[in-house]
């Protein structure tokens, strides 16, 4: 709904535009620079309203609703879902019914682009998701304040000892009922269809969290980063049957690790 708001804003500026400053003139629509001035208007409005509705949101709702709260992710998700439809993204979910009822548990999935995070967020539409996350994403103009009202994490690579902070504050998320995304394998694969080597620090989040862990595979065809906008782009969630608590407890987190691993690799190269 929020997308087609805002193209409509766009389009109804820039016809404006050109209907007042072109054609009411001469009844003629053939000025190049009236028409280029009149669409470019239009984008800078429909960013300008957007920039006003997320910070309005922002002081309305993000600041005063706890984290886990429906109403504040389902902005966030309306919010995210520009981008994806712009960027002409389908994404099939196949395993929804895996995610346990409530939240308060770990998803562990692997990462292939930046465009993962909104994926999920929008694609898990009845969940509090949120995620571990560089802290470059907190920075991100008007989407970086959001962040972690929603529950995400920024953490800096170079920074053991915030490293480790980030995964206590992850844990908590988890323990107060946030749908907690990892990406096990620290950064974003370059090739698609492989599995970088799993960080075996990140499981503390599901061991500490005495939470159920879910795997996750994010597929995508082996020419998704070649297809040019505005061709179609095409991806895949596959969600895999969670690992209770109670059989992870016993686990290390090598053994652990190598466990979710083999998981979300056996769906990497599916065609669905």
């Amino acid at each position: 709904m929020l997308t087609i708001i805002l193209f409509t804003i766009n389009i109804g500026v820039a016809l404006s535009g050109i209907y007042i400053f072109d054609y009411q003139v001469d009844n003629y629509i053939n000025d190049p620079l009236v028409i280029l001035l009149s669409i470019i208007t239009g984008w800078v409005v429909m960013f300008i309203v957007l920039a006003i509705y997320m910070e309005g949101l922002y002081i309305l709702v993000a600041k005063r609703k706890p984290q886990t709260s429906m109403l504040k992710h389902k902005i966030a998700k309306q919010m995210v879902s520009g981008p994806m439809h712009f960027m002409n993204m389908r994404t099939k979910v196949i395993g929804i019914e895996n995610l346990p009822k409530e939240g308060g548990f770990s998803i562990y999935s692997n990462h292939t682009s930046m465009f993962d995070i909104p994926l999920l967020m929008y694609k898990l539409y009845e969940y509090p998701v949120a995620f571990l996350a560089k802290d470059v994403v907190g920075r991100l103009f008007a989407v970086g304040k959001w962040t972690p009202e929603l529950g995400c994490v920024m953490f800096d690579r170079s920074d053991d000892r915030k490293g480790a902070e980030a995964i206590i504050k992850v844990i908590r998320n988890v323990k107060s009922g946030s749908a907690m995304v990892v990406f096990p394998e620290g950064t974003r694969s370059k090739e698609i269809g492989t599995l970088l080597e799993f960080k075996q620090g990140s499981f503390k989040v599901a061991l500490k969290s005495k939470s159920p862990l879910v795997p996750m595979t994010i597929v995508k065809p082996k020419n998704y980063d070649k297809i040019i906008w505005p061709f179609r782009r095409r991806a895949t969630l596959v969600i895999h049957k969670p690992i209770p608590f109670e059989e992870l407890k016993t686990m290390k987190t090598l053994e652990l690790s190598q466990k979710v691993e083999s998981i979300i690799a056996s769906s990497l190269n599916t065609i669905y």
